[in-house]
């Protein structure tokens, strides 16, 4: 018995220093900002007051965070869902066996998920001006539209050229995961489904896609909890605006902190956005990959 008890001293030992980063990384800052969300902080003088719940009744007050909730889900759900079904669909092209030149391919498509955030989105920002930009250019030159479009200070235009380049970045990392677990499919399954009857479309469905959807459910979740936690596209594209249009709950807090200084209803709405990140991927697990294990 004490030889049992010394092995599994062993073991919290060996997973103690991973414990400790994890601690100092996250667990402190995050007790730390639902701390000060109950009080109000002057940078100034130091003083700090405790007002209980105002922060968060003042941020739910403001049709600007009102804003940037629904934005945060628009943003959320347009990159993750069109990330998703780009990825998988080129993924499964990419399996197929009639493609040739795949390293190269992957190699060319793995460019845009590498590539720095910071530099994706100046590249892109000049991409979309209104007066250089190369896409208003080219848009024109094949005759779909007859002027240049402000892409990025027009809110009819701007989340969606934010999405856009949320979906340019990280599809790649869609198609790395997915056609991964495709190539681990035994052909054996597909073949023996073959034989008993089942078509194309069946063999998919019933054994391909069965086979990989642990590597599905994570990449969505991984997604979404990226993705909602977003900050480097849109700030410097276009900082929230017009309008507060693309303003997500990421660039609220910034503003809130950074330009109001108000450090209480920053840390109010930081609980916030960890409430829904949480709660989505709770969510998630529980009707999605719960019942995946369970089926």
């Amino acid at each position: 018995m004490r030889n049992t008890g010394i092995f599994r001293l062993r073991n919290y030992l060996y997973v103690a220093p991973a414990l400790i980063c994890v601690a100092f990384v996250m667990l402190i800052p995050l007790c730390y900002t639902l701390f000060i969300s109950f009080f109000r902080v002057s940078l100034l003088t130091n003083e700090i007051t405790f007002v209980g719940f105002d922060n968060f009744r003042a941020i739910f007050r403001d049709s600007v965070f009102l804003l940037a909730i629904r934005n945060t889900f628009r943003w959320t759900f347009g990159s993750v869902f069109f990330q998703f079904t780009l990825g998988f669909v080129l993924a499964n092209i990419l399996n197929m066996d009639v493609i040739k030149g795949k390293s190269a391919i992957r190699i060319a498509l793995m460019v845009a998920w590498v590539m720095p955030s910071i530099v994706s989105a100046l590249v892109w920002q000049w991409m979309y001006h209104s007066d250089f930009g190369i896409i208003s250019e080219v848009l024109k030159r094949v005759g779909l539209i007859d002027q240049s479009i402000p892409w990025l200070s027009s809110p009819s235009t701007a989340m969606v050229a934010a999405i856009i380049i949320n979906v340019w970045k990280m599809f790649p990392f869609v198609i790395l995961m997915t056609e991964a677990a495709l190539q681990n499919v035994p052909d054996e399954l597909k073949q023996a489904a073959s034989i008993d009857g089942a078509n194309t479309f069946q063999v998919f469905w019933h054994v391909t896609l069965s086979s990989i959807s642990a590597t599905i459910n994570t990449v969505v979740l991984l997604l979404t909890i990226w993705t909602m936690n977003a900050f480097t596209f849109i700030f410097v594209m276009t900082e929230g605006g017009p309008a507060h249009q693309t303003e997500i709950l990421s660039i609220f807090i910034h503003r809130t902190f950074f330009r109001a200084y108000n450090m209480g209803r920053a840390s109010a709405a930081a609980t916030v956005l960890f409430i829904f990140t949480a709660a989505a991927a709770l969510l998630y697990y529980k009707f999605v990959i719960g019942r995946d294990k369970t089926a």
